[in-house]
């Protein structure tokens, strides 16, 4: 998509009443590409590349579990590149090296929270993806050119992932400083919107571009390719985005007026509600991200189908929640229903969509129907990005990315639970053992939509503001 048309597409149209408003209009230049739109698009696109990095590894498993069975791949000689990994790992060892990584991974997010609301969210979004990309490149070293004696190349592997885990787990509250400081409350949900996207396209970019790239280029070039993605992107983000709007030396003046008019500065039941619709999205995105390859080898389908069937769901999930912005902005601003019900309607109904997608699924014996139900299933789970994954910035965007960090701990632990549960379970790698894995993904997700949809709130908390003048300000600017 060229940059002018995505500027297009976040751009809002001004009512009157946000005219006067602001008493001022967003810049008429053809040639200016807001700010805002640049932030929201490298953010969305570090995002990106982070979840596509964690996707090669899902990747690897899936061909350490059934090199056999993968009839893309060859397993000559003569064709070494095209070669599973030289391991024996079993299915629960894989598990505990899929959990490490969000080990490390959940015990970031409350320093990184508060790290970036007292310093700057955007070094805290940065300096640590840097150093996830470095560390891809030494993935391929650890895996299968270090001796296995002493099962040196294990210990080595999960060093790596949890370093990995532990720089990864700051790039979810930091982004909520980068929304705070550069996202108007009446773009929210568009901008919101497509910057979280950016976590779930990765999986699109990752399988199917991965699966192709494990066949023709080699296995490993996939962890080669992402990191000098992500290097690429580091360049890229340090000379064109800035910790806030006053410091960015080009921006225009109308653009800087509108932001700043437009934020102004602003542990309770409500943010537990959040942490509940975290761990749900945490248990099924991490349980498909680190087993979806696995699970689908277990249909029979070989490598470059598996990426290309398996990025469907995500396709999917990547269209509804692009689109999931303009429904909750229409249902604010033109059904005028509260931002409350906006949040409880689009969490709870891609939650129990998906929920039921994948109850069914356990029934299936199909591949195909099996695919189209995680499509359906995964792709309505969209719907969330624009309910609880927006629900931080209602309560406090003044602490939006300490709030974050908190609950990205309760969502993060789902992702070292469950993928322990699906090798325990999946030890003979048939639908017999996947079958109890979505039927117990499914339980969860009709359990925490439940506890969302009783407790969860999109209004401001008293707590969130620093003075009344603050609060009032706020209150005006959101109505």
């Amino acid at each position: 998509m060229p940059l002018s048309s995505l500027s297009n597409f976040l751009s809002i149209k001004m009512t009157n009443e946000n005219v006067n408003s602001t008493n001022k209009s967003i810049p008429n230049n053809l040639f200016y590409i807001p700010k805002r739109v640049i932030v929201a698009l490298l953010t969305s696109l570090g995002l990106l590349i982070l979840t596509v990095i964690q996707t090669n590894f899902a990747i690897t498993n899936s061909l350490i579990l059934n090199p056999n069975d993968s009839k893309d791949i060859l397993l000559d000689d003569n064709q070494l590149p095209n070669t599973p990994p030289k391991v024996t790992w079993t299915s629960v060892e894989l598990g505990y090296l899929n959990s490490i990584f969000y080990l490390g991974y959940i015990l970031t997010h409350i320093p990184a929270g508060f790290l970036g609301h007292k310093y700057s969210a955007t070094k805290i979004f940065l300096f640590p993806l840097l150093i996830v990309f470095i560390l891809n490149l030494l993935m391929p070293l650890t895996i299968n050119d270090v001796t296995s004696a002493y099962r040196l190349n294990y210990y080595l592997t999960g060093l790596v992932r949890l370093i990995q885990g532990l720089c990864a787990g700051c790039a979810f509250p930091s982004s909520h400083g980068i929304v705070a400081n550069w996202c108007p409350p009446c773009e929210r949900g568009r901008m919101g919107g497509f910057i979280y996207t950016g976590l779930y396209a990765g999986p699109v970019v990752g399988f199917f571009l991965g699966g192709m790239m494990a066949k023709y280029a080699g296995h490993y070039s996939i962890y080669y390719a992402s990191a000098i993605l992500g290097l690429i992107w580091s360049l890229l983000f340090v000379y064109l985005v800035y910790d806030k709007p006053t410091e960015h030396p080009t921006i225009s003046e109308e653009e800087l007026i509108y932001i700043e008019k437009s934020i102004a500065d602003v542990k309770s039941l409500y943010v537990w509600a959040l942490c509940c619709a975290h761990f749900a999205r945490g248990w099924t995105f991490y349980l498909l991200l680190t087993n979806q390859p696995a699970f689908l080898n277990a249909f029979g389908f070989g490598v470059t189908e598996n990426g290309t069937l398996g990025s469907l769901p995500h396709i999917m999930k990547v269209l509804v929640a692009l689109s999931s912005g303009f429904i909750a902005d229409y249902m604010r601003l033109n059904l005028l229903w509260s931002t409350t019900n906006v949040r409880k309607f689009m969490t709870c109904t891609g939650y129990i969509i998906e929920g039921t997608c994948l109850l069914i699924m356990c029934h299936v014996a199909n591949p195909y129907v099996g695919i189209g139900l995680l499509t359906v299933g995964v792709g309505s789970s969209g719907l969330m990005v624009s309910g609880w994954h927006l629900n931080h910035q209602d309560l406090s965007p003044r602490y939006a990315s300490v709030i974050a960090g908190f609950t990205a701990v309760i969502g993060t632990s789902a992702g070292i639970i469950s993928p322990i549960v699906a090798g325990l379970l999946t030890k003979e790698q048939d639908l017999i053992g996947w079958r109890h894995v979505f039927t117990i993904a499914s339980f969860v997700l009709y359990l925490c939509s439940l506890f969302y949809m009783i407790f969860a709130s999109g209004e401001l908390q008293h707590w969130a503001t620093g003075t009344q003048r603050e609060e009032k300000i706020r209150i005006n600017s959101e109505k």
